[in-house]
């Protein structure tokens, strides 16, 4: 007892002078624009929302804790956010055959010396295809210490077994096209001005550009760009002569681009892959330029053949612009109809 009695104020004082470090803190931003939990949408209408995320995260004690280092987000889909064209007999149809797609670092980045906290709004696109997304947000300290926080967005479409042809809305930004040495504003870096056609899947450019550990994976996904030089818009594919693609080596993708006289009522009964095909082959290249479109109108039409060496090959498609917003942020509408 008289042992106990003398070690216990040594105990004491032992832990009073130990500097206990906590883990960070990340969490969510609640607000009706901000997805900060996982959801389930039935369909057959898809859009690839433009959606909103918004995280904060912080040392647990702001004074004496390390500082936050790193900020990452990724994507895994399961199964592939690719259209699947399910077999006439679907008793056939086995789900192995459906792989998942490899896991999409999103955003990779060293944060400042000294960060205690941060803010961070994500934008993103829901998938079009039938499946799970699941998008991870982790932040570390300079101990190595993680937070993480997950979400999914499940899609289940009720046209899944019967459509030949994928469908779904999409909304671009823009970034400058030219070759500028003027670094991007933030809402450029940010814009989901990158356009994988089949899948629906828009990314921003901090995920293609030159910091992104995983950039030659990421831009190996984009069919189209959407560039901007003032007020006139056009995409284009990624081995045309822009400032954002400059560089990317092996990672471009010829799509062929073909404009149309096709209304928008036109668009509407393209519902067959051989309608797709002949709408392509009856356009033409703009001033005989196939890698990018005139400047972008409401209401055209664009044709459109993404290249062998792509991701999931040749596929013919077609888009309908629906809309064009310049101020204050640049937003492109287009409907988009492409092969499965």
């Amino acid at each position: 007892m008289r042992f106990l009695l003398r070690v216990l104020p040594l105990l004491v004082l032992a832990a009073a002078c130990t500097k206990i470090v906590l883990s960070p803190r990340l969490d969510f931003v609640g607000a009706s624009r901000f997805i900060s939990a996982s959801r389930i949408t039935t369909t057959a209408t898809v859009t690839a929302d433009s959606l909103a995320s918004k995280i904060y995260a912080q040392a647990a004690d702001l004074k004496n804790d390390p500082a936050l280092m790193r900020l990452r987000i990724t994507l895994n889909s399961a199964p592939t956010r690719t259209p699947v064209l399910y077999p006439t007999i679907i008793s056939s149809y086995r789900a192995s055959d459906t792989p998942n797609d490899p896991e999409l670092v999103y955003l990779d980045s060293l944060l400042a010396p000294g960060t205690k906290d941060i803010a961070f709004t994500n934008l993103l696109t829901g998938r079009t295809a039938s499946g799970v997304d699941l998008w991870q947000y982790t932040v570390t300290d300079a101990t190595g210490a993680i937070a993480s926080r997950a979400y999914r967005l499940s899609l289940r479409r009720t046209d899944s077994l019967t459509a030949v042809v994928h469908s779904y809305r999409a909304y671009f930004g823009a970034v400058p096209a030219g070759r500028s040495s003027a670094p991007l504003t933030a809402a450029q870096n940010q814009a989901l001005a990158y356009l994988n056609l089949r899948q629906g899947l828009l990314l921003p450019h901090f995920a293609v550009s030159a910091t992104n550990p995983t950039k030659d994976a990421n831009r190996a996904l984009v069919d189209l760009v959407c560039t901007s030089r003032g007020v006139t818009l056009r995409l284009s594919s990624t081995r045309s002569d822009s400032l954002v693609t400059t560089g990317w080596g092996t990672s471009t993708h010829t799509t062929a681009l073909h404009a149309t006289a096709l209304t928008a009522t036109d668009f509407i009964g393209l519902t067959t892959n051989a309608l797709l095909a002949s709408t392509f082959d009856a356009g033409a290249a703009t001033n005989g330029d196939p890698l990018r479109t005139a400047p972008l109108v409401k209401g055209t039409v664009v044709a459109f053949l993404t290249a062998t060496t792509g991701p999931g090959g040749a596929k013919y498609g077609a888009l309908l612009i629906t809309d064009l917003v310049r101020t204050p942020a640049t937003v492109v509408t287009c409907q988009v109809l492409v092969q499965k």
